[in-house]
């Protein structure tokens, strides 16, 4: 069994991969004079790939070891990563999007092939995974995101994109050594199709699955103005410092305050009401951003405010997954990726809404479109949740949405 921190180190690859494409790249195009609903389109094409990472996550079951998988998709995210960073100023939208597109390609694999792993852990430590994985993934992801901004002012581009990739790479290969699994028994093809296809077909017969897709797919929990929020500095005359230390360091470290408290919650609470109680977080300080004055306080009590959400929130999210798909044989990978990437997929069309809303009301109509979608998912969610524990059918499903 692995210990629950180093699921927290090898998402650190993910988590600073994520932050290249949700602050480093939009801080660095904003200085280019690129529009924010432009980077906005760049940023939610670029996540496209966590919306059908299902689509790659069978190779992750295909019979190689998943921490060898893990290993080589740092490596190409690390190689993709180098490439944007590299040809920011230098070529087109079109192909810094390709570059980012394609080290998301990665990540989503990588993201299957960590999902896998972690579906052996018991019920009573699906907490503790979940929280040092996402403080791995968001916060220190946060932290290195800030590090990138403050860099970006100091080094030149080539020296930056040599820095992203070794930031990305290094964590996966040191948890290739730490992680511990069973050695994959070899099989020809035909057997291991067989087994992968009944267990999928197990997982899409299963209403937990159903009832998991809808509840991940909505807008609570998405926080995608995290993605957007290096760009949104200037609307409210932050200075470049704040910027640095609001995105980076400070959201960083609250996030993974968010993570931990998400631990103690996530195991003492109906967790289905825990992740609309996310959403409501992520309402009320968005909203905040959205109608107090365009002044640096708010943008960084908001977004501070926001980041503490979005540790529990995602927190609270994988052990919702976990419970869901329990533990698969041939399929773990394939049926966390095809959860997982319902809720990747919200924040790719959450992220592409803000950008519209920003494109037409400003950073207000970023803050304030987010705000409602998340309000209004966050409060059918707790009906939802309602209904679930009241209703004589509960029985299947509130065994494995409850604590433990």
């Amino acid at each position: 069994m692995n210990a629950p921190w180093v699921f927290g180190l090898v998402m650190m690859s993910y988590g600073f991969n994520g932050t290249v494409v949700g602050l480093l790249v939009g801080f660095l195009l904003r200085k280019h004079g690129i529009a924010v609903d432009q980077i906005a389109g760049v940023v939610a094409l670029a996540l496209l790939p966590q919306g059908w990472s299902f689509l790659l996550s069978p190779l992750a079951d295909s019979g190689l070891a998943r921490r060898h998988v893990l290993l080589w998709c740092a490596l190409g995210a690390a190689g993709m990563s180098f490439l944007a960073i590299l040809g920011i100023g230098l070529s087109s939208l079109g192909w810094l999007t390709a570059w980012l597109f394609l080290a998301m390609c990665f990540m989503a694999l990588h993201s299957a092939a960590t999902g896998g792993l972690l579906t052996a852990a018991p019920a009573w430590q699906r907490g503790q995974v979940s929280g040092w994985m996402n403080a791995g993934n968001i916060g220190a992801g946060a932290v290195g995101g800030g590090i990138f901004i403050g860099l970006a002012d100091h080094i030149p581009g080539p020296a930056l994109a040599v820095a992203v990739g070794c930031a990305i790479a290094l964590p996966s290969v040191a948890g290739f050594f730490l992680l511990v699994e069973e050695v994959p028994v070899r099989r020809s093809m035909g057997p291991l199709v067989r087994d992968l296809l009944r267990d999928l077909r197990e997982i899409f017969r299963d209403r937990r699955t159903w009832f998991g897709l809808f509840l991940f797919i909505s807008p609570a929990g998405s926080f995608a103005v995290t993605n957007l929020i290096s760009g949104l500095g200037p609307d409210y005359h932050a200075p470049a410092g704040e910027v640095l230390w609001v995105t980076g360091v400070g959201a960083g470290l609250l996030t993974t305050a968010g993570c931990f408290v998400g631990i103690f919650l996530a195991d003492r609470m109906n967790r289905m009401v825990a992740y609309a109680l996310g959403g409501l977080l992520a309402a009320f300080f968005g909203a905040y951003l959205a109608l107090g004055p365009a002044t640096p306080w708010t943008y960084g009590a908001a977004y501070l405010g926001y980041a503490l959400a979005n540790g529990f929130s995602f927190c609270v999210f994988t052990a919702l997954l976990l419970d869901v798909v329990g533990p698969r044989k041939h399929a773990a990978s394939t049926a966390y990726a095809v959860l997982n990437s319902s809720g990747n997929l919200a924040i790719s069309y959450m992220v592409w809404l803000d950008g519209l809303g920003y494109a037409r009301w400003g950073a207000r109509g970023a803050a304030g479109t987010d705000a409602v979608l998340n309000g209004i998912s966050a409060v059918s969610l707790v009906a939802v949740a309602v209904w679930v524990m009241r209703s004589g059918n509960r029985g299947k499903v509130q065994t494995r949405l409850s604590p433990g």
